[in-house]
Order: C-alpha cells, then sequence, then structure tokens
C-alpha cells in the first residue's frame, strides 16, 4: 500500500485512555479492533513509493494520522486536526507483532534510546505539549495530581523548568514513592490528607503557580482549581467521562486559566524523543514489561488492582 511501512513491533505501553475504554468509557473506535497507540520497533519493509528507511532501522511511531489540508493543519495546529485518527484506534496499533503504519508517522531513535522507552515517547510528548503550551516567566510552584506515567513526567518537567516547588498527590503509596523519586519536593497521600489544604500550608495561603491533573476525576479537577494562586493556570491532562462542577463564583475574581491539553505536535513528539535519549528525563521506575499475550492479564491488573504497576509494555 502506497506510503505504508511495516514495522516489527518490539514494546507497546497500556495508555491511560485504553483502559478508560477497556473499563466502558465510549470511543469512536471500532469494536474488535486492535489497539495500542504507544509502540516502537523496527522495520521490515516498505512501500516503493516510501524513501529514507532500511531494514532494521529502529523507530518509534508518532500514532496521530492529521489531513495537513484543514485551517488547523495549515496553522501548525496538527493535533487538532477536523480529520484526525489514531493509529492503534481508528486504524489497527501496536498490540500485534507486526504492524503497517504511515511512513510520515515514523521517528527514528538515536542508538542511546531503548525501544522499550522509546514506547514511551507518546506519553512523554502529550506532557511536553501542555508545558510547551501554556509556561511562560518563571514557574515557582506546581501541584501535580495523580501520579500515573502522565504525573510522574509532569514532575519531572515540572523539576527542568525550575520549579522549587513540586507537591503530587496520589492514593498509590508505590507511585508517591517514585514521584519522590523522581523530583517531587512534597507528596501528599490523597486518601489520608486534603492536597488543597496541604498546597496552601505550604505556600503561606497563596497557592500554586500551575496544577497538573493527571487522574481524570471530578474531585481532582475540582480541587485543581481550588490550590491555584490568583492567576494560576490548572491544565488538564487527563481523560474522564465524570461531570464536574465548576465553582465559577471562585474562579472568576480570581483570574484563574483553566486549560485542556489535546495530544501533542510533531515538534513536541521530537522534543520527547530528545528528552528521553539524554536521560533527562526517567522512565525505568515507571516500567513493567509483561509479554504480550498476558496482555489481558495486564490489563485486569490495571483496572482491579494495579499495585506497583504504573506503565505497563507489552512485549511481543
Amino acid at each position: 500500500m502506497p506510503g505504508q511501512v511495516l514495522i516489527k513491533v518490539a514494546a507497546c505501553g497500556i495508555c491511560g485512555t485504553d483502559l478508560h475504554v477497556y473499563k466502558g468509557m465510549p470511543a469512536a473506535w471500532p469494536v474488535p479492533g486492535i489497539r495500542g497507540h504507544e509502540f516502537a520497533g523496527t522495520v521490515l519493509a516498505w512501500a516503493d513509493d516510501v524513501k529514507g528507511f532500511q531494514a532494521g532501522d529502529r523507530v518509534v511511531v508518532q500514532p496521530l494520522v492529521y489531513c495537513r489540508q484543514c485551517r488547523y493543519c495549515r496553522s501548525g495546529q496538527t493535533n487538532l486536526c477536523a480529520n484526525l485518527y489514531l493509529i492503534g484506534g481508528e486504524r489497527p496499533g501496536g498490540f500485534a507483532e507486526r504492524a503497517v503504519v504511515p511512513a510520515s508517522a515514523l521517528f527514528k531513535i538515536p542508538a542511546s534510546l531503548s525501544l522499550k522507552r522509546a514506547a514511551l515517547a507518546e506519553t512523554l510528548a502529550t506532557t511536553v505539549h501542555a508545558f510547551e503550551q501554556n509556561l511562560s516567566g518563571i514557574l515557582r510552584s506546581v501541584a501535580i495530581l495523580g501520579a500515573g506515567a502522565q504525573g510522574l513526567f509532569a514532575v519531572q518537567l515540572a523539576r527542568l523548568a525550575g520549579a522549587k516547588l513540586i507537591a503530587v498527590s496520589e492514593t498509590v503509596p508505590h507511585r508517591l514513592a517514585v514521584a519522590k523519586q523522581t523530583g517531587a519536593t512534597h507528596t501528599v497521600n490523597a486518601g489520608q490528607e486534603d492536597i488543597v489544604e496541604a498546597v496552601l500550608a505550604l505556600t503561606d495561603g497563596e497557592g500554586v503557580d500551575l496544577a497538573i491533573e493527571a487522574a481524570g476525576k471530578a474531585i481532582t479537577r475540582q480541587q485543581a482549581t481550588q490550590l491555584l494562586r490568583p492567576g494560576g493556570t490548572a491544565i488538564f491532562l487527563a481523560l474522564g467521562a465524570e461531570p464536574t462542577p465548576i465553582d465559577f463564583m471562585a474562579l472568576v475574581p480570581r483570574e484563574l486559566h483553566l486549560r485542556g491539553t489535546q495530544c501533542y505536535t510533531d515538534a513536541d513528539f521530537a522534543l520527547a524523543i530528545e528528552l528521553l535519549a539524554s536521560g533527562e528525563i526517567r522512565v525505568d521506575p515507571l516500567i513493567s514489561a509483561m509479554p504480550l499475550d498476558k496482555g489481558s492479564e495486564a490489563f485486569e491488573m490495571l483496572a482491579s488492582n494495579p499495585g506497583d504497576l504504573i506503565k505497563v509494555i507489552l512485549e511481543p
């Protein structure tokens, strides 16, 4: 098929969105279908019109396929493409031994980056996009609600951005420990302590410059607005269908900024690869590898009792 490349999949991560759909969240994806949009592998073959690849090239897939013609694509906002579709969603993805993907979706990776780590480039790119779109001026204080992969990447990006206070809330003790290990200055067990009260105490009642909501729950969305300083920004990374009431009588007078963030652009993806390859972003504490044929068990564990699991990588 013109423009396509066949790759041997080496590693594919289970995304939080995959898990939401597994639990029943509505999606536009065909059912059944081959999921998996966080994957890396090696090139096996390519169509006659494809140039620039050799057998064995190590690549990671940028799974958002955009039209390049709509107003958003033409303005550089490819993540908002009116005709966007997802490899691992609307078309077959990486929970397989092999996958066929557009050549334009492939990024070659440096020798310093393993294929297993490269599979996390898609996850990191989303967090990179959130920071790239919303940071301005000096970042002093950050609160992160949820310490899954997105939240833990946010911890590390906040550290790279110079934040002196990085507070993380989570209910799973292991994830809080990893948050500390990767750069959090303060952690709050959300099952035992109120993150809003904790942050206000840490900031002498002022609140933080930036809140990152990475849990996708109504309570954490509300908390993200409540712990901001006047003029502060809350970025909502996580999906989740739960309705969320917001107190606009508190939001408007404090001139708060609430921002959604939709995936990433190719530039964000390239920067994510660079950060992973340089070691500036640590991923090993997040990764648990399992065979692809144990994928159903991995989904069930993540859905019902994740324990120490944060980012599960399935390997064919």
